[in-house]
């Protein structure tokens, strides 16, 4: 699983789906800086698609890891929430899947209207 993930955010040749839930968390984060808990949230609102409840957490410390995303202690909250920000690589991969995305939802649209003929 980890070599797929690191493929799926890292520059592989494709996403796949192993590569969406790290990009949706980079979306999330692009969106404003958020905690993991609100993060899964708006995620699982977005693809109506329960996610696990450890998983945004490795997610996020993989794009920590990477340098993608920082996190710093929620002021004030006991438990020891933090909040997620991009980096400015997070934003140039961010940036680079989307237009991955763009790319692939043409071939797509193509394949899709040559059996529709």
């Amino acid at each position: 699983m980890r070599k797929r993930w690191r493929r799926g955010i890292g520059g592989g040749p494709s996403l796949g789906v192993s590569g969406l839930y790290p990009l949706l968390v980079l979306l999330m984060i692009h969106k404003g800086a958020l905690h993991g808990y609100e993060i899964r949230r708006r995620i699982e609102e977005l693809t109506n698609i329960p996610m696990p409840a450890g998983f945004v957490y490795v997610t996020l410390d993989r794009l920590e890891t990477s340098g993608l995303v920082t996190s710093s202690p929620l002021p004030g909250d006991p438990r020891g929430k933090r909040i997620y920000r991009l980096t400015p690589l997070g934003f140039q991969v961010l940036i680079s899947r989307i237009n991955e995305l763009k790319a692939l939802k043409s071939l797509i649209d193509k394949i899709l209207n040559l059996y529709e003929e």
